[in-house]
């Protein structure tokens, strides 16, 4: 699975409680302070799916936990939110409408590190722009490829190792972009909110008790990504 090694968790900020009143979360105490630690997840019921999608109940809030503790467990600062004015300058200059659930997340977390590489507003394009003007260079894509290569607008650079997660201007379905595996392009999720969740439960693997180790609750959050979109989706995002 590609992942990057988790660094050892560091003490949390001690009044996430009023952070987060509405959350019904369990979090561990210390024995000998009875101070709150951060998340660290010794079964498999603790990982949290914040969302079915983005804008339901609590799911800013349960977002935001998850996000805290992984930034936390990073000794990483929350990303600023992003403006609606930026948002709307950045589907003017593409001349098309980004999907609802990438606007409300950039709105309420900005580019917040999920795991994989958010894109910043001026990263993000047309895929099909990248070799327009060296095609000789670029990919020899396959008749499928080419049939939604003109739709595809990127917002992910998934590890930064050349592959990248697009939505589908006119549908807004999310594809994958693999440089290594032809064809190259890949439909995976059904909208924006599926990809998100899903980077937010991958990334707890990070967040597990020393008890339990790294490698179990990676393979926890697998077999939950495996019930939500199915095995193959799950083979071609993280093989």
């Amino acid at each position: 699975m590609k992942t990057e090694k988790s660094s050892p968790h560091t003490v949390h900020d001690p009044t996430w409680k009023q952070k987060f009143p509405n959350l019904d979360i369990h979090r561990r105490q210390t024995n000998d302070d009875n101070s709150d630690k951060m998340l660290e997840i010794k079964e498999k019921s603790e990982i949290i799916v914040p969302f079915q999608k983005i804008g339901d109940a609590q799911w800013s809030e349960k977002t935001e936990y998850i996000i805290t503790e992984f930034a936390d467990n990073w000794n990483n600062k929350p990303k600023v939110p992003i403006s609606q004015e930026a948002i709307e300058a950045l589907e003017k200059k593409l001349q098309t409408e980004l999907p609802i659930p990438l606007k409300l997340f950039y709105a309420k977390f900005g580019i917040a590190k999920i795991g994989e590489q958010l894109q910043g507003l001026n990263e993000m394009g047309w895929i099909g722009d990248i070799w327009k003007d060296a095609p000789q260079y670029g990919p020899d894509f396959s008749k499928e490829d080419k049939e939604v290569l003109p739709f595809l607008v990127s917002f992910s650079d998934y590890l930064g190792n050349g592959n990248m997660f697009c939505f589908h201007s006119k549908t807004h379905e999310i594809y994958y972009f693999d440089h290594d595996t032809k064809p190259y392009i890949s439909k995976l999720f059904s909208n924006a909110s599926d990809y998100l969740k899903g980077c937010l439960i991958s990334c707890q693997s990070d967040l597990f008790h020393p008890e339990t180790g790294q490698e179990k609750v990676e393979a926890w959050c697998e077999e939950i990504l495996n019930e939500l979109f199915g095995e193959a989706v799950v083979r071609k995002w993280k093989y």
